[in-house]
């Protein structure tokens, strides 16, 4: 029985691929999405790296703030925690 299913999805396989590579309204499909993606992708580098300079900004004003919290709260600095 697995014999006759990997022949069967051999066929299929190919000629779904034959058919598809052969159809001028796939290879059409094919360049739009293409050129879709190449144009998506070039427009996500800037915000992409406006991100990550977001991202260690937000970092550095976090680990600030929680050191300055841990200070308060724990006695590392000479001011009393309010009561």
């Amino acid at each position: 029985m697995a014999f006759f299913q990997r022949v069967f999805s051999y066929v299929f396989n190919e000629v779904l691929v034959n058919t598809l590579a052969n159809s001028k309204s796939f290879q059409r499909f094919a360049v739009k999405t293409t050129h879709m993606v190449e144009e998506m992708s070039k427009k996500g580098v800037g915000p992409q790296g406006q991100l990550g300079e977001k991202a260690a900004e937000f970092k550095k004003i976090f680990r600030d703030e929680m050191k300055k919290g841990m200070d308060t709260h724990f006695g590392n600095n000479p001011k009393q925690p309010p009561k």
